[in-house]
């Protein structure tokens, strides 16, 4: 039972990572993907489920994401022009 709690504290959905999506960047527009990623997040407690390298905070959406413009994962794609 206590993993089903854990599952619930750290839930992630399409609404949170929309609210997150940053200026200059779009939700990838694959639903397949957007869907897949949001379930490997909260497989992962909240956590982008890419194996990037940076050992900085890792928790949707990530350091990379936030600081380096740049999603490993493709949840967030760079607009186009």
């Amino acid at each position: 039972m206590k993993k089903e709690k854990d599952m619930q504290d750290h839930s992630i959905d399409l609404d949170y990572v929309s609210k997150n999506c940053r200026e200059g960047f779009i939700l990838n527009p694959n639903e397949k993907i957007v869907q897949g990623i949001i379930r490997g997040i909260n497989r992962c407690k909240g956590e982008c489920p890419c194996h990037h390298e940076d050992d900085g905070d890792k928790h949707c959406p990530c350091e990379q994401y936030r600081l380096h413009d740049k999603c490993v994962c493709t949840l967030y794609i760079p607009k186009e022009n």
